[in-house]
């Protein structure tokens, strides 16, 4: 008899929406440490275009005040018609938690980046180290 080796789960995959370079970093980073995939998008645009052409990721974390076409609540907004069930964390230093209601959840900027990670592990229900449980 062959031992079977245990299943691989799949690291849950999250799109970091945020056009400052420093902050972007810094989050991307904590959630890899924390055992999740990251996929990095500098505007709504960038992050709209990587969805259509590579397909889904398990939460959006998005700033609201971005260049380009649209604004992160705007992608917020089209994502959460086309996928109701998608969490979507929107986080904003000049917009309240009433720009996001309906939508998804709030964290105010600045934000300290332990707090992000728990909070997007406690939405996709997994530990921080990328267990699910």
């Amino acid at each position: 008899m062959v031992p079977q080796s245990e299943p691989q789960h799949k690291r849950p995959s999250i799109l970091v929406v945020e056009d400052e370079a420093l902050i972007r970093a810094i989050l991307s980073d904590e959630l890899r440490i924390a055992g999740l995939t990251v996929v990095e998008a500098t505007s709504a645009d960038e992050a709209l275009s990587y969805l259509r052409t590579a397909g889904m990721v398990d939460l959006i974390f998005t700033d609201i005040q971005m260049p380009g076409s649209m604004n992160g609540l705007e992608l917020a907004r089209r994502l959460r018609a086309q996928n109701p069930l998608l969490p979507i964390i929107i986080t904003s230093g000049n917009v309240g938690p009433k720009g996001a209601e309906g939508i998804g959840q709030f964290m105010p900027k600045p934000y300290d980046m332990e707090q992000a990670v728990k909070m997007i592990c406690s939405t996709l229900g997994v530990s921080p180290s990328g267990d699910s449980r």
